[in-house]
């Protein structure tokens, strides 16, 4: 039986590629998730201001701002949303260590101070080789984790 987490952060690239892209697998794991409709004993979704700055940011770009207000209102209305608060000085610290580009900084402190057991997203490499070592949590492609929880 396969045991699925119950804490995840999903990356900003998951909410723009899955609502973009309905064959996606990142949109079959929103859908998973109860993006479509709230589920009662769904997975807690990790989320952060810093996340949401990201997917407005970039949904403004790609289409207008009102795709990523719709966005993050589904997400509001849907998840079971476990919010991360990040202090600026965490941010910073992290910042100046330079192991982190400065735009993946605030996506690995929310996963990591919201623990995540595990983080999803398409650009997963960098903070892959940042948790290998303290095994924080599992970081898988939208396609892994389609293959290894939702298959």
């Amino acid at each position: 039986m396969k045991v699925i987490p119950e804490r995840i952060f999903f990356d900003t690239n998951i909410y723009i590629v899955g609502v973009a892209d309905s064959a996606s697998a990142e949109w079959e794991i929103l859908l998973w998730a109860g993006f479509g409709q709230k589920k009662e004993g769904s997975v807690e979704v990790v989320v952060s201001e810093e996340l949401f700055d990201q997917i407005l940011r970039v949904a403004k770009r790609l289409k207008n701002k009102d795709w990523g207000s719709q966005i993050l209102a589904r997400m509001w209305q849907n998840f079971n949303i476990h919010n991360v608060y990040l202090e600026t000085d965490e941010l910073k610290t992290l910042e100046a260590l330079g192991v982190i580009p400065r735009e993946d900084v605030g996506v690995y402190l929310t996963a990591s101070k919201g623990k995540s057991q595990c983080f999803v997203s398409a650009n997963h490499k960098l903070i892959q080789s940042l948790v290998k070592e303290t095994g924080e949590f599992e970081c898988l492609t939208p396609q892994d984790f389609v293959k290894k929880y939702l298959d």
